[in-house]
């Protein structure tokens, strides 16, 4: 779904978003059947791919971030600050520490105490309740979802996040010839990787949002907030380049993977840097909550830190709630910061969102057997030209695309024809068929694939036979590993506003490779550290081979010592030949949608160059489940005016993200297949790394049937433990959905990928070198606007939530642009079939 979910985003999930939310919109009315007319009348910083891009935050920054310092700021020496603020990369950018690995290995000192602590920032509202159409029709509007939680007042229990890299400083790059030839794509000749190395100096940068103008004064002393310290790697450029160099076609170490026993031993700390750091943080009263070999977590108070480390934490009014950061570069002592990579959870900021959006959740209304036999209908379904009004004068929805003509409604602005009903929405065999999964004869057997999302559904493991059963898949292999409690100042409405991404990611992934094992990672909260918690626990124990996330948040918006915590995962995850596929978003540059940005920006991490970023797009399949055509996704509803389409008032609906990051600088791979106007699209003088890297069906105008209990009461009671709460469900029950956003995305390709496993026999790791090198080959399928198997852009009729006829437009994504080659709304294109076995027959990638 869509970072909300994605489909449409957590750290949104995907698919159309809920409250950034899981990624996503706010929750919007759904479409049901348009009444049937009368006949005949129509009714940054430096990275290791290179230098940041120029042209975005000014190279030199003002000695204050503010101007002037407001009245009672502590006066600190200036600092050099990159121009990008938070480097991507620190020495040691560990994510927090977190309750899923096994037991902590802690360094000289106490024994490890519990997990987490202090409170955590708002998360996404619930998504809406679906509506009821009438009889045999489209779905009807869904329900309103909870608006994001606003948290007014609550600033005294949220946690604070210090943006810090010490020990080593601000991030320079190199690049290194590491042996081999390059393939084609993405460059091609000599294999470069690209590096961070130490420069010197330290970097320190505040979110976008803590300016003077929302600058509400210090915040209160006794205030406690909870962070993790990671320690410094004793050579984190090696890592660079070799998490880079194992990835990359034609370099001496391409798919050398290491288990997580060798990385330790090869990518090793600085020598006692976490007894320093122990240490350190007693002899100022601190307390410890828990260690492991890479990172302690710390609870201490506001006074505390600002006394400790030299700085002022401030209130700031933030996207209608209050959220803390720090005012000034924090200082350490000499004998310390060269023992520190990164500090995060110190600052609150928007929580992440799913990439999907309840504006693609509509229910199907149909009966009980007709659903059943729509989802057991195989790929294959009748042709019935025309959509001849029920007993509730609706039209009826298309089972295929072009179905169903809609009799009696004029032609859409791009063709002559009269448009097609909306699609009911795709079942698990005509997905595929289209993509050329049945015809492999693969199922992903052998392949372990992880999906980490915020909370853990009641229900899904009910939800889930009852879905096999419908749809005639075997029954899915599901661990969930959840932590013993959730955060205290998390929600009924925060966890239930997740549920539906987890059902979405799971029965998805199961699609499309129906043997695999899937691992169902639970986050204590929707918060950025504690969504990266699983991902630490899935390098350290090596616990799968994919990992899937459909949820972001905006690049400028979150805290910016997260993208080094991710970029050390990444790394070690391609170091181990793990791979980390992020849905890109589901609001398009985000220009548009809840809480817009005011220029185009991108989701992280799906913006980060480890991380494969999904985009999206619209399907057509056929009546015997072959694929048609495809095209970006970028969904509009135009109403009826005057007996035509009134093309100049539409609604926006959804898109794919996709466009240029502001933090990181264009990666090797992305050279000579991006072009330079989108590299550069901001006017910088240096190249962007550009999102998205590939795409599948993630419009809910094409939808895919999700089998979800909805419509219950969650509530929540203390946890045995004492430190959190834990939530249950009554009075729930099953439907099916049409679901819809990137967050559908990034798991039906991460299940594309897990058959390359299993057919090659080998992990596929940092998969970018790889996926730019089959640029332009057979195995991806140029993604195009108008695709000439449907001669003009995707049009289908459809009715609001008042009856009213309605006209959806594809591909239309605010300044995102679906092009022929590499473009910012598709990438380089969606898996052919050719791609599944790609692998097995270049086992070298040349």
């Amino acid at each position: 779904m869509s970072y909300p979910p994605y489909g449409q985003e957590p750290r949104h999930p995907q698919g159309d978003p809920p409250p950034q939310q899981p990624y996503g919109r706010p929750p919007q009315p759904g479409y049901g059947a348009p009444q049937q007319p009368p006949y005949g009348a129509p009714q940054q910083p430096q990275n290791p791919y290179g230098r940041p891009p120029q042209g975005y935050p000014p190279q030199n920054p003002p000695q204050n971030p503010y101007g002037a310092p407001p009245q009672g700021y502590p006066q600190q020496p200036q600092q050099p600050q990159p121009p990008y603020g938070q480097p991507p990369y620190g020495q040691n950018p560990y994510p927090p520490q977190n309750p899923y690995s096994g037991p902590p290995v802690p360094p000289p000192g106490p024994p490890p105490q519990p997990p987490y602590g202090g409170g955590r920032p708002p998360g996404p509202g619930g998504p809406g309740g679906p509506g009821a159409g009438g009889p045999g029709g489209f779905s009807g509007p869904g329900g309103p979802g909870g608006g994001r939680r606003r948290r007014r007042g609550r600033f005294l229990a949220v946690g604070v996040a210090l943006v810090v890299v010490v020990g080593g400083g601000a991030i320079a790059v190199s690049q290194h010839n590491h042996g081999g030839t390059g393939g084609t794509g993405g460059g091609g000749g000599t294999s470069v990787t690209t590096s961070t190395s130490i420069a010197g100096g330290s970097s320190w940068s505040r979110p976008s949002w803590a300016t003077a103008a929302n600058d509400l004064g210090p915040a209160d002393p006794a205030t406690v907030v909870t962070g993790t310290v990671y320690f410094a790697k004793a050579s984190p450029q090696s890592l660079d380049e070799y998490a880079t160099a194992v990835g990359t076609p034609g370099s001496a170490d391409y798919h050398k993977f290491l288990t997580p026993a060798q990385f330790q031993a090869q990518f090793a700390n600085r020598p006692n840097a976490g007894q320093a750091v122990v240490q350190w943080v007693r002899q100022n009263n601190m307390t410890i909550l828990s260690q492991d070999s890479e990172s302690v977590v710390v609870r201490t108070t506001v006074g505390k830190v600002n006394s400790v480390l030299k700085i002022r934490i401030d209130r700031f009014r933030h996207d209608g709630r209050v959220d803390l950061s720090t005012t000034s570069q924090p200082q350490y002592p000499a004998d310390i910061g060269e023992y520190i990579s990164s500090v995060t959870g110190l600052t609150t900021s928007s929580p992440v969102t799913p990439s999907f959006s309840t504006d693609s959740v509509k229910k199907v209304r149909a009966s009980a057997s007709a659903l059943k036999a729509m989802l057991r209908g195989g790929r294959s379904f009748a042709a019935d030209s025309k959509a001849s009004p029920n007993d509730g004068g609706e039209l009826k929805c298309s089972q295929y695309y072009g179905q169903n003509v809609a009799t009696g409604y004029p032609p859409g602005p791009g063709a002559d024809s009269t448009p097609p009903t909306a699609a009911c929405g795709y079942n698990p065999d005509q997905l595929r068929s289209a993509y050329g999964v049945e015809a492999s004869g693969l199922t992903g057997q052998g392949v372990t694939i992880a999906v980490v999302d915020a909370f853990a559904s009641p229900t899904i493991g009910a939800d889930l036979a009852e879905y096999d059963k419908e749809t005639g898949l075997p029954p899915v292999q599901l661990t969930q590993v959840k932590p013993a409690h959730y955060d205290s100042d998390s929600t009924a409405s925060d966890a239930q506003g997740w549920y539906g991404e987890e059902t979405l990611d799971i029965e998805a992934l199961h699609t499309m490779a129906p043997a695999a094992k899937i691992v169902y990672y639970a986050a204590q909260s929707d918060s950025a550290a504690d969504l990266d918690a699983p991902l630490q626990t899935i390098v350290e124990n090596h616990s799968a081979d994919l990992v899937t996330c459909s949820w972001g948040i905006l690049e400028d918006v979150g805290d910016k010592a997260d993208f080094q915590a991710e970029t050390q995962i990444f790394e070690q995850g391609a170091a181990e030949g793990i791979s980390f596929n992020f849905s890109t978003g589901d609001n398009g540059d985000f220009t548009v949608g809840p809480d817009a940005s005011g220029s185009p920006t991108v989701n992280e991490p799906a913006d980060n160059p480890f991380a494969t970023a999904v985009g999206g797009t619209t399907l057509g399949i056929g009546s015997q489940g072959q694929y048609l055509w495809e095209t970006g996704w970028g969904d509009q509803a135009y109403p009826m005016s005057g007996g035509s389409w009134a093309t100049s008032g539409g609604k926006f609906e959804g898109a794919g993200g996709g466009g240029p990051s502001a933090v990181f600088a264009q990666p090797p791979y992305q050279k000579g297949v991006v072009p330079q106007a989108l590299a550069t699209r901001s006017g910088a003088a240096q190249a962007a790394r550009v999102l998205p890297d590939v795409a599948m069906l993630a419009s809910s105008n094409t939808p895919f049937l999700v089998g979800e209990s909805t419509g219950g009461t969650v509530t929540s009671e203390p946890s045995s433990d004492g430190m959190g709460v834990v939530y249950q469900e009554s009075g729930a029950t099953y439907g099916i959905q049409q679901i819809g956003g990137t967050s559908l995305a990034s798991p039906l390709f991460t299940g594309m990928e897990a058959l390359a496993i299993q057919a090659s026999g080998t992990p596929l790791g940092f998969a970018d070198p790889d996926l730019y090198k089959l640029y332009g080959s057979s195995q991806f399928r140029d993604v195009v606007p108008s695709p000439p198997a449907l001669g003009h852009e995707p049009e289908q009729v459809a009715g609001d939530s008042a009856g009213n006829p309605v006209l959806l437009v594809g591909d239309e994504d605010t300044s995102l642009r679906t092009t022929a080659g590499y473009d910012d709304t598709t990438g380089i294109g969606s898996p052919a079939p050719g791609f599944l076995t790609w692998f097995k027959e270049h086992p070298s990638g040349s």
